[in-house]
């Protein structure tokens, strides 16, 4: 078993040391397990410039590696070999610290199981080329994920999308959530080993996280310390409303229907729509579907347009030209 941990946060900070302590409770389930801490704070990973080159390779009969080279191919290969990895990033504000967000971008596009196994059905047709069987199968094992947001603020809501935008990391993947953790409050904390409850609660994540590789998903329980979430799926309690009774979880995609009693709130999200969110392979696939289809639906509608819009676009590339004139 390998287990991995990954830390946006400042070297022997807090989201170094939640991150390591997670690490030592899989290592003390697991004596055997091959441990990997990867601090990525000095690291450079640039941001995705959507060339699409990675697509586009892949729909050629190649891998879709992305074109970009920089600290990025050594933190994804270490992804690749993790079983159970472990996440934990600052909140500056809201939301994880951006590298994050660069990491989850150029990740994602390579590793959607969805995308790649359109790409790879459409090889064993011989719609695309390239062999099918020689795409790496390692990217489509299981693996079991945890994400632990760190705050400073008390109040909760200032760190309220930390472990929610954290879940962009897995879901591509379809890697199994086994705990969220909001670590917030560490400004009057002053240090996570002033808190032996937080310290305890690290050590349980990171022995359910490596034990529920050896557990059928469907009996794996859910580690929320802080409360199990609206949704049962991602445990998050940030909803989309629209007006109606029709609500739904931005992070998984899916619908529930609120009733109220009293003054409690209750969310009910059905197995069907459960079944569709979109750490799943059906949500997933939705979303390729929807994606294969701009060709057919843009391409008539760019070529019937084609003289408008290139003059359009003359005052685009020519901006500082016209914008003078």
């Amino acid at each position: 078993m390998r287990v991995l941990g990954l830390s946006f946060g400042k070297k022997n900070a807090n989201s170094d040391i939640l991150t390591k302590e997670a690490l030592f409770g899989a290592k003390e389930a697991y004596p055997d397990a091959e441990i990997k801490f990867i601090n990525t704070q000095r690291l450079t990973i640039d941001r995705c410039i959507g060339c699409g080159a990675c697509s586009m390779a892949l729909e050629r009969g190649k891998d879709n590696n992305c074109v970009i080279k920089d600290d990025f191919q050594m933190v994804e290969e270490e992804i690749r070999k993790a079983d159970a990895i472990i996440v934990a990033a600052p909140v500056y504000v809201l939301q994880p610290v951006g590298q994050f967000k660069n990491l989850v971008d150029r990740f994602s596009c390579r590793h959607d199981v969805s995308a790649i196994n359109w790409v790879l059905d459409k090889r064993r047709s011989g719609e695309m080329p390239g062999d099918p069987d020689a795409f790496p199968q390692e990217r489509f094992k299981r693996r079991t994920v945890s994400y632990i947001s760190v705050g400073g603020a008390s109040t909760e809501n200032w760190t309220s999308m930390g472990t929610a935008t954290l879940h962009l990391f897995g879901f591509p993947v379809m890697m199994q959530v086994i705990a969220n953790y909001n670590a917030n409050s560490m400004g009057t904390i002053g240090n996570p080993y002033l808190d032996e409850e937080l310290i305890g609660h690290m050590h349980e994540i990171g022995k359910r996280t490596a034990a529920a590789l050896e557990m059928d998903p469907k009996d794996v329980e859910f580690y929320g310390p802080k409360g199990n979430g609206a949704c049962p799926v991602c445990h998050q309690n940030l909803l989309t409303v629209n007006g109606t009774t029709t609500v739904e979880c931005p992070i998984c995609g899916i619908e529930g229907k609120i009733s109220i009693d009293g003054d409690k709130l209750h969310v009910e999200f059905s197995e069907a729509q459960q079944a569709r969110a979109r750490g799943t392979f059906a949500g997933l696939r939705e979303h390729t579907t929807e994606i294969q289809g701009f060709g057919a639906i843009c391409g008539p509608k760019i070529m019937a347009n084609k003289e408008l819009l290139d003059r359009q676009m003359d005052r685009i590339k020519n901006f500082d030209k016209y914008i003078n004139e």
